[in-house]
């Protein structure tokens, strides 16, 4: 009795601890170009426009030093989704975060998958990419 009161509760802890751990399928292969200078790069992945862009609400997040003229390859593991956007951004002076000016246009370099033009706060729409098979995102970072 004592034993399968236990088991149900623990299947249930399991169950509920499912619903709440996003389920990581796969890495995706990312490539950041135009790296200059010194500085910490910081890359945020998100999988729906609700919280785009804010760092906060990125499904993940990774940073690596980065190293002057040299382009990175990441593989960084993000939950099941149909579709990505990606932001990254170089952290010359190591405040971590991205420095903007009126909190709105970015003054340390950053990137978009796809690399969209943008006036103005991106939409998840202008940056969202699919993954696909071997083949790397690339971000190429801009002042």
């Amino acid at each position: 009795m004592f034993l399968s009161k236990f088991l149900r509760m623990a299947g249930g802890i399991a169950v509920c601890a499912a619903c709440v751990t996003p389920v990581l399928a796969a890495d995706l292969k990312v490539r950041i170009e135009g790296v200059a200078d010194s500085g910490t790069i910081h890359v945020y992945v998100f999988t729906s426009a609700e919280g785009f862009p804010k760092e906060e609400n990125a499904v993940t997040h990774v940073n690596q030093p980065g190293q002057s003229g040299v382009p990175m390859d990441l593989s960084i593991p993000v939950p099941d989704s149909s579709e990505y956007a990606l932001m990254a951004y170089q952290d010359k002076n190591g405040d971590g975060k991205m420095n903007r000016l009126f909190g709105m246009i970015p003054q340390e370099p950053y990137a978009l998958s796809r690399n969209p033009q943008v006036f103005g706060k991106p939409k998840f729409s202008d940056a969202a990419v699919q993954a696909r098979d071997g083949e790397s995102i690339i971000l190429k970072l801009h002042d």
